[in-house]
C-alpha cells in the first residue's frame, strides 16, 4: 500500500537538512533560511531531503509581494500555511482571477503532476511544506 504523497514547496536540492536521530524540537522562526532563485521566496529542509526516497518536511517563507511561477511536480505536495495568506492556483499560467485563498491554518493538497503556482499578495507568508522524494520542480509556465 502506497501512503499519501505530498510537500513543500520551494526548496532547493542543496538546503540543509536535519538529521534526526532522536526527537528534535524546530521553531520555524528561527530556523535560518536560504534564498531560493525565486526572487522573494526562502527555505530550508526541516527532515528529509528532495534528493532522496521517503518524505520531507520543508519550512518556506514567501515575502509579500512574490509570486512562485508556474510549476508541478511528480509527487502530491501537502502545504499547510502557518502565517499569512497564501494563494493558490491551477494552470501553467499565473491568474490572480482564478486563484484560491489559504489563510493561516488550512491545507492546500496538490495532486502530482498538476501545475500550480503560488502568490503571497497580502504580505509574508509562511508554509510548511510536506512532499515524497525524491521529486523535482519542473516549471511550466507558458
Amino acid at each position: 500500500m502506497t501512503f499519501f504523497k505530498t510537500i513543500t514547496l520551494i526548496t532547493v536540492l542543496s538546503m540543509p537538512s536535519f538529521a534526526l536521530a532522536e526527537v528534535s524540537k524546530l521553531t520555524l522562526s528561527e530556523m535560518p533560511l536560504n534564498q531560493t532563485p525565486i526572487d522573494g521566496v526562502s527555505s530550508a529542509m526541516m527532515s528529509g531531503s528532495m534528493g532522496t526516497e521517503g518524505v520531507f518536511g520543508a519550512n518556506a517563507v514567501m515575502e509579500g509581494g512574490s509570486v512562485f511561477p508556474p510549476h508541478s511536480h511528480p509527487d502530491a505536495r501537502m502545504s499547510l500555511v502557518i502565517e499569512g495568506t497564501m494563494y493558490l492556483g491551477v494552470g501553467t499560467s499565473v491568474d490572480p482571477d482564478a486563484e484560491q485563498v489559504f489563510k493561516a491554518g488550512t491545507v492546500a493538497l496538490t495532486p502530482a503532476g498538476v501545475p500550480h503556482w503560488m502568490a503571497a499578495r497580502d504580505g509574508d507568508v509562511r508554509i510548511l511544506e510536506i512532499g515524497t522524494g525524491p521529486t523535482t520542480t519542473d516549471w511550466t509556465e507558458d
